[in-house]
């Protein structure tokens, strides 16, 4: 038998799901009112931070859809504009620009095509951020961002321009063009997001800048321990030596709840993986795993999870399905260990203990979350505390 769940009650958990993602959810989970004051404390145990940022904010799917990009980075023709050779448009002239990004042969000029299908998009807008404490001077900031793209996409057309209109953060706006001049599209994935980074970074560094581009975890790497599996000899494949197995927060990073984790470097190459999962808190204790034993690590796929669907009242409704990944664990070195798995790919997380944990989580956001509100409240009426 089924559970109802109101229509009402899944619009409202879908926009609540979206607003959890939010900044202003960020900050609630991270301070709530007091969020400003621990980041400059942060601030001023560590030191500002030395990252540069690039993302992806977005893209066009039609020619107008590129012209306001343009409108926008330029201010509504108020900033200059430079494309990929150098070449600067000033007021009128950034008509040429707009010119310059749009194939009129090409480019649809409406977002749905004649099947009723979203048309693809023709071009992404990228934003670069240098850390506030190099003080990247704006020509350098320009000239960084253009040979970076340039240097990664010799073949295709794209403009940039500077902003400094946000306090304490200089940036640089791309309009990037994904095909190229031979018709090829040049989606940008991640990994080519970080190999923009890391050229970015380089070049503000050639300039004299002190500026870093860490990521958290290498590329490449899950090829890496494949090829070491697939190159080592046949009693070392998919072995693995413990190198650490815990408890802590997701990826070491304090801002995220914590996992299971268990550490592991193949045998022939001493290749390094963390992998993380709710699972192996139960798979590390079955199979007695500690520092140095060797095993074997498998993933089996995926599993779903429900878990209470609450409503603001902390009332259930439902359920909500998340996904989490399923792993069988072997400890070589232990024998007569039950490994059969699980026959159900479904679990059900609907305990009091689940329920209670829940409410307590909603509870906490809430309060944290009118704290800031009525901060933000005072801050406008002018109240000093």
């Amino acid at each position: 038998m089924g559970v109802s769940v109101d229509k009402d009650f899944r619009v409202k958990r879908k926009s609540s799901e979206a607003g959890s993602k939010s900044a202003f959810a960020h900050k609630v989970k991270n301070g709530g009112k007091n969020y400003q004051r621990n980041v400059q404390e942060r601030v001023n145990r560590k030191g500002a931070s030395k990252e540069v940022v690039v993302k992806i904010s977005g893209g066009a799917i039609t020619r107008q859809g590129i012209r306001n990009s343009i409108d926008y980075m330029s201010r509504e023709s108020e900033l200059p504009v430079m494309n990929e050779s150098g070449q600067v448009w000033n007021g009128d002239e950034i008509k040429e620009a707009k010119e310059h990004m749009i194939d009129r042969a090409n480019d649809p000029q409406h977002v749905m095509n004649d099947k009723g299908k979203e048309n693809k998009k023709v071009s992404q807008n990228i934003i670069f951020s240098p850390p506030v404490s190099a003080k990247v001077k704006p020509e350098d900031l320009l000239d960084s961002v253009r040979k970076t793209m340039h240097q990664k996409y010799p073949n295709n057309r794209f403009v940039l321009s500077y902003h400094n209109d946000k306090k304490d953060h200089p940036h640089v706006h791309v309009v990037f063009r994904i095909r190229d001049e031979d018709g090829k599209r040049t989606d940008i994935k991640k990994k080519d997001l970080r190999e923009i980074r890391s050229g970015f970074c380089q070049e503000l560094c050639l300039k004299g800048y002190d500026v870093k581009a860490t990521h958290r975890q290498q590329v490449g790497l899950n090829q890496s321990v494949k090829d070491a599996h697939s190159t080592a000899p046949k009693r070392q494949k998919g072995v693995y030596e413990v190198v650490d197995v815990g408890y802590d927060h997701y990826q070491h990073d304090k801002s995220k709840p914590k996992q299971h984790f268990l550490k592991l470097k193949t045998i022939n190459k001493g290749i390094e993986k963390t992998y993380w999962g709710a699972d192996f808190g139960d798979l590390t204790q079955r199979e007695s795993v500690k520092k140095g034993d060797l095993v074997k690590l498998k993933k089996l796929g995926q599993k779903e999870v429900k878990i209470p669907a609450l409503d603001k009242n902390g009332v259930q409704h439902g359920w909500k399905t998340a996904h989490r990944n399923e792993w069988n664990l072997e400890n070589l070195g232990v024998k007569g260990v039950n490994r059969t798995p699980s026959a159900s790919k479904e679990v059900l997380l609907g305990s009091a203990t689940q329920i209670q944990k829940q409410q307590n989580q909603m509870n906490q956001f809430t309060q944290l979350k009118q704290a800031m509100l009525q901060n933000q409240q005072k801050t406008k009426i002018g109240i000093k505390f």
